[in-house]
C-alpha cells in the first residue's frame, strides 16, 4: 500500500489522540480500514502503562466499521518517540466489517457537555451487534475527555445502517 504525503497527514490526524502523534504502524493500519471511502468518523486514544503503550482506534466509513488495536513494549511511545527509536508492534489486530452486517446497536446514558448545555454526549460504551454476536466500543468506561468523539461514532453508525 502506498500511502502519499498529503493522505499520510490526514490519517496521521485521525489516527493520533489529542495531545499524541500516532507512530507509523497505527496510520497504517487505520489508513487500511478508511481505504478509499470518502468520509470517516474516528475516535482514537492511547493509554499507557510503566512498560507498554496501546493505540485504539474506532473507524466508521460510509461502508463499514473497524478496529485497529496496536501495543508496543515501550511506555508513551508516540510518533515523537519513534522518531528516536523505532520499535515493532508487539501485538497488531485490526478488524473490519460492513456496515450491512450490524443488526443492532446497545447504548446507554447521555450527559450533559459541561460546556454546552444543548450538546448531549454518551456515557456508557455503545454495543455493536452482529448477526454472529456483539463488540462493545470501548471495551471499557469512555472518558470523560473523549465523549463528544463517541458521540461521532454512534452518529456515523446511526447514518450508516438503514434500521
Amino acid at each position: 500500500m502506498e500511502i502519499d504525503e498529503t493522505r499520510w497527514h490526514e490519517i496521521q490526524a485521525l489516527a493520533s489522540s489529542r495531545d499524541r502523534s500516532a507512530p507509523k504502524a497505527v496510520v497504517v493500519a487505520v489508513n487500511s480500514v478508511i481505504d478509499t471511502s470518502v468520509s470517516a468518523a474516528v475516535w482514537s486514544s492511547m493509554d499507557t502503562t510503566q512498560s507498554t503503550t496501546a493505540w485504539s482506534s474506532w473507524v466508521v466509513t460510509e461502508r463499514s466499521v473497524g478496529h485497529v488495536l496496536i501495543k508496543y513494549k515501550k511506555a508513551e511511545y508516540d510518533e515523537r518517540e519513534e522518531r528516536q527509536q523505532e520499535l515493532m508492534p508487539s501485538s497488531w489486530s485490526v478488524w473490519v466489517r460492513p456496515l450491512a452486517d450490524i443488526v443492532g446497536l446497545r447504548y446507554g446514558a447521555f450527559y450533559t457537555d459541561q460546556d454546552k448545555p444543548t450538546v448531549f454526549d454518551p456515557a456508557d460504551p455503545i454495543t455493536v451487534i452482529f448477526s454472529d454476536g456483539g463488540v462493545r466500543i470501548p471495551a471499557g468506561p469512555i472518558p470523560i475527555d473523549q465523549r463528544a468523539e463517541v458521540s461521532r461514532i454512534i452518529r456515523a453508525l446511526r447514518e450508516g445502517v438503514n434500521f
